[in-house]
């Protein structure tokens, strides 16, 4: 809030919304990815496994999601687990992915 009396920001005010901390820049970014940009390396990854091209404008469709799916899957196996098969980070992560792609890979 302003003091109305000064037009300036009241310091007793509390601030603004907060915002996240900004990742860097990536021209690269699909527009139509809001994940992170740890979350996007990992999808990088899948998608130069399965030879899927990231279209920058629009989300993979049906072939090309499941094709992602199973390159996910398989990095979920190779390092998302620990000793015990508990999801490690990197398998949450993965598994995120996964729940997010079963939209465009399975739309019914």
């Amino acid at each position: 809030m302003n003091n109305r009396h000064t037009n300036r920001p009241d310091p007793t005010s509390p601030p603004g919304p907060r915002t996240r901390h900004a990742e860097p820049h990536d021209p690269d970014r699909p527009a139509w990815f809001t994940g992170s940009a740890e979350k996007l390396a990992v999808l990088r990854r899948a998608a130069a496994a399965r030879d899927v091209v990231l279209d920058p404008g629009t989300p993979p469709g049906e072939e090309d999601a499941r094709l992602l799916t199973d390159a996910l899957a398989g990095l979920l196996l190779d390092g998302g687990f620990d000793g015990d098969w508990n999801p490690t980070p990197f398998g949450h992560l993965v598994e995120d992915l996964i729940d997010a792609l079963d939209n465009y890979a399975d739309p019914d």
